[in-house]
């Protein structure tokens, strides 16, 4: 996955750039690392739930390029390394205002983790089924569009009960590890791409502590009793349930 330095290193010589980045080390960083690692890898729909400690091993390689560790420092602050990871990401997809590979690494910092990893190996057939990484996707990406329409002194707030509309949505699922994959995983994401908006927010993954009702007994039974049917994609209660209560909170 070879691409013209050269050119990449002449979009960002015409761009607005800071005295101090070094726009050329940095996107050579960032080119270098993906070079050596699955790209596709990033534009999985499931990868929040199927990422694995090989994986990871290889994910972690980007820590280099964003906390400035390589050889040569790059000096690039973090929203420079968010734009540099911009134009590297529709370079490589060939599309205009693709995003950035880099919120996938967020969101996948937590899966990452030790604590996420266990959590995973205990849990991984469950939320596959589930859908649990798609889901986790498809409200990173709304809430990264969504939430800047908030003033600053509102957003910690919004984002805040989003988040908490998700868990409950969630609840029940997976012993409850769902709701926290999910949030966990979009916090890190928030913190990571939009830390300048963020920085003072203080979000908040609270589990369940109240026992479930009969009605979400009865929807995890269901959820039991079809586990079959929804490894082999089939549709069934909950899933409909769950995509329900989530197309309802993405129309808002």
């Amino acid at each position: 996955m070879k691409l013209p330095l050269f050119w990449i290193s002449l979009l960002f010589l015409h761009g607005v750039r800071s005295q101090n980045c070094n726009y050329v080390t940095l996107v050579k960083c960032f080119i270098n690392i993906l070079d050596d690692w699955t790209w596709t890898l990033y534009e999985l729909k499931e990868n929040v739930v199927t990422i694995n400690e090989d994986q990871c091993k290889h994910l972690k390689e980007l820590d280099r390029c964003i906390q400035d560790d390589g050889p040569i420092p790059h000096e690039c602050n973090h929203n420079e390394i968010v734009a540099a990871s911009n134009t590297v990401s529709d370079l490589l997809t060939h599309r205009k205002n693709s995003g950035s590979f880099l919120k996938s690494y967020y969101l996948l910092t937590y899966a990452c983790s030790p604590e996420g990893q266990e959590l995973l190996n205990e849990h991984r057939s469950c939320l596959s089924a589930e859908k649990i990484g798609e889901m986790t996707l498809s409200a990173g990406t709304y809430l990264s569009e969504k939430f800047l329409e908030h003033p600053d002194d509102q957003v910690c707030t919004e984002v805040n009960n989003k988040l908490q509309e998700y868990m409950d949505a969630m609840s029940g699922l997976c012993q409850e590890e769902a709701s926290q994959i999910m949030c966990k995983s979009l916090v890190n994401m928030f913190k990571g791409l939009h830390a300048d908006k963020l920085h003072n927010c203080e979000f908040t993954c609270l589990r369940q502590l109240t026992t479930p009702s009969p009605v979400q007994g009865e929807v995890v039974d269901q959820m039991n009793a079809n586990s079959d049917q929804l490894a082999s994609g089939s549709s069934t209660y909950i899933t409909s349930t769950l995509i329900l209560v989530m197309a309802t909170f993405l129309i808002r």
